[in-house]
């Protein structure tokens, strides 16, 4: 499991997302607390995500890039002018359909990519707390 979401049976309060492993040394980052008012959507990732953002100029902020396969960490985008939170291991999880991406509002990262193990069901309690379809 790379980060583990924890999601409230209701619609309000808040997710948590706890980073695992060393990821938590790499990122500076054991626990990232999310206000389910403040995520404005998720998605699953498309599948050359990695690729995508890569020809388009990530700057670490703090994290760790090793090519295609691991990108863990705080990255800036700046053509897109975003604050991203990555969290890979695998570089063709994405393929499979285990990333995700949650999209923010008025928190400090504009996004959450994420490698989830079970993406399936973590993407239907998201849908399900966020109210949407």
């Amino acid at each position: 499991m790379v980060v583990q979401i924890e999601i409230p049976p209701g619609s309000s309060g808040q997710i948590t997302i706890k980073v695992k492993g060393f990821d938590k040394i790499i990122s500076l980052e054991s626990k990232i607390k999310i206000l389910i008012t403040n995520i404005d959507s998720v998605r699953y990732a498309e599948k050359t995500i990695i690729e995508d953002r890569r020809r388009l100029g990530m700057s670490r902020a703090v994290g760790f890039r090793y090519g295609k396969r691991f990108i863990v960490g705080t990255f800036v985008e700046w053509e897109r002018g975003k604050v991203v939170f990555w969290n890979i291991h695998n570089k063709k999880a994405a393929v499979c359909g285990n990333v995700i991406v949650i999209v923010l509002k008025n928190e400090r990262y504009n996004e959450l990519v994420l490698e989830i193990d079970d993406s399936e069901r973590v993407m239907s309690e998201l849908k399900r707390v966020i109210g949407q379809t």
